[in-house]
């Protein structure tokens, strides 16, 4: 490693861990690190950063030239090295007139869009009750997570069922009690056969002929894909096949055809308020010097934590049910796009390569992990993702939500000692030997950080802009890093070797593998 701004960040990081956070956190003035964006605001004052540890990290910004990749981005140039590539997905939100490529995805967008208000009146021979979304991975995650962000703004349009997994329970969940005469069912595969999707688009098609019979099932059938044969012998027509632009990988394609069933199901006036809010988005990240651009100044913070201090875990808490698969999204986002050991840049790695993200509703973690999270050994960096119209209107209740996100931020921070304890027990009435044990038991270290995101509501526009303000944070991490965040070998390898096996497991030569997959593959022959 070559970079040498990253010398400074290590001597900030050393400071850092000699200091103690609730000192650090104590802050005369907590405005510089209370970072706004469209629709929300960042609250990081409770994290071990200070002035100089942003001076350092916008250094290694600076050095790694961020500033320009960003414009590189959004000029669509060449950002995806490996497979020679720009990356569109921005683009997909407005903007980026006049390139031909962005041209080309505009003109699809609009046949979707136009597909989409067809199907919501009904104009394709039946009244769709139901959409069954059929995919995996970056074709299931986001739609995912929209739909239950959304879906109480849905008061006239269908319900979306999704089904993923190969195991065909899911499917069998996810078709219980509709009715086939009323469902649409969209496959969305670039490739149309990824292993999971073809299983599930064949069972879909099977559930189809059964209960409608073979020359209505074409009907109930679309297609999202760049294999237009494929999807053509699955028994879509073509004025229901939607490509899918090689410019804009899985995990940011929700924005695309990809969510052809949310623009359907929510309507075209909430989903246009969608991409608007991700637009503002796309506008701060581009235009705002790094200096004030919150998904920039996130990632620096983030290199920061999980890098220089050597923090291997982000825990992503949601104090909003709506946003209940936030955690399930970020895990592909920050871990596919950044989970990487091949430097991009020629300065090479600065060092450890993205978090291992994980998390969960907030108030149901507090049931289960946080007991970790606050008398662990193991470090996180916390994420709480909360909404000032938490309680969807019923202000008590919501008001009991934020509280509880507020008070685990503090209690982490804050800690509390088992003379402290001992204290609380005496007011309590116990006393003694027995309350001293009790007493160090109850002991809780404190100086834990974390971050807050505070939504300013949980309108389409905030939850376009805080999935996009993800995106941009897990791009501009991969710069500082010195890594490719929009390419996935490893997940490719992983398709590779699983149809591989796949054939094994039939029976064919299963070839030279190692002695405990050859025991596997032998035991599960049927």
């Amino acid at each position: 490693m070559t970079l040498t701004s990253w010398t400074q960040v290590e001597t900030e990081a050393v400071r850092v861990r000699g200091t103690e956070l609730r000192a650090l956190a104590n802050r005369a003035d907590i405005a510089p690190f209370i970072w706004s964006a469209p629709h929300f605001e960042v609250d990081v004052a409770k994290q071990p950063i200070d002035a100089a540890v942003m001076a350092a990290m916008q250094a290694v910004a600076a050095e790694r030239g961020l500033e320009a990749k960003i414009r590189a981005l959004f000029a669509a140039e060449i950002v995806n090295a490996s497979e020679h590539r720009p990356a569109l997905h921005w683009a997909l939100r407005g903007g980026g007139q006049g390139i031909p490529a962005i041209d080309a995805m505009n003109r699809e967008a609009e046949k979707a869009a136009r597909f989409a208000d067809l199907a919501r009146k009904g104009g394709l021979g039946f009244h769709i009750d139901t959409i069954l979304h059929i995919g995996i991975g970056g074709s299931d995650l986001g739609p995912r997570l929209m739909w239950d962000a959304l879906r109480d703004y849905n008061s006239d349009g269908p319900e979306i069922r999704f089904a993923a997994n190969v195991d065909p329970e899911d499917f069998h969940e996810a078709t219980a009690h509709i009715d086939p005469a009323t469902t649409l069912v969209i496959v969305v595969s670039k490739s149309f056969k990824t292993p999971e999707t073809a299983s599930n688009a064949a069972l879909a098609r099977e559930w189809l002929v059964k209960h409608l019979g073979e020359g209505q099932a074409n009907d109930h059938l679309a297609a999202v894909s760049s294999a237009p044969d494929k999807a053509k012998a699955w028994g879509a027509t073509d004025d229901r096949i939607f490509p899918m632009d090689e410019a804009v990988g899985g995990r940011y394609s929700v924005w695309s055809s990809v969510g052809l069933s949310l623009q359907i199901a929510l309507g075209a006036d909430k989903w246009r308020r969608v991409l608007a809010g991700a637009s503002e988005m796309d506008a701060h990240f581009r235009d705002t010097p790094l200096a004030r651009n919150t998904p920039a100044r996130l990632a620096m913070m983030d290199v920061f934590l999980h890098t220089a201090l050597g923090i291997p875990n982000r825990t992503v808490l949601a104090y909003a049910h709506r946003l209940r698969k936030l955690p399930d999204f970020l895990q592909q986002l920050e871990m596919e796009s950044n989970g990487k050991s091949a430097a991009d840049d020629d300065a090479g790695l600065v060092g450890p390569t993205a978090p291992m993200v994980w998390g969960s509703v907030g108030t149901l973690g507090q049931h289960s992990f946080h007991q970790l999270l606050h008398q662990g050994m193991r470090q996180s960096a916390i994420e709480f993702v909360a909404a000032r119209d938490a309680g969807a209107g019923d202000w008590n209740r919501g008001r009991a939500l934020l509280a509880n996100a507020f008070a685990q931020a503090e209690g982490l921070l804050a800690g509390r000692s088992a003379a402290e304890a001992e204290t609380q027990l005496a007011a309590q009435g116990k006393t003694g030997p027995a309350a001293s044990e009790q007493a160090r038991h109850m002991d809780m270290p404190g100086n834990r950080g974390s971050t807050t995101v505070l939504l300013d509501d949980t309108a389409p526009e905030s939850i376009g802009a805080l999935v996009a303000m993800y995106e941009h944070r897990a791009f501009a991490a991969g710069v500082l890093w010195g890594i490719n965040p929009f390419d996935q070998w490893g997940v490719e390898r992983g398709k590779v070797l699983a149809e591989e096996l796949d054939k094994a497991l039939a029976g064919a030569d299963p070839g030279k593998r190692d002695p405990s997959t050859l025991h596997l593959v032998q035991r599960s022959r049927r």
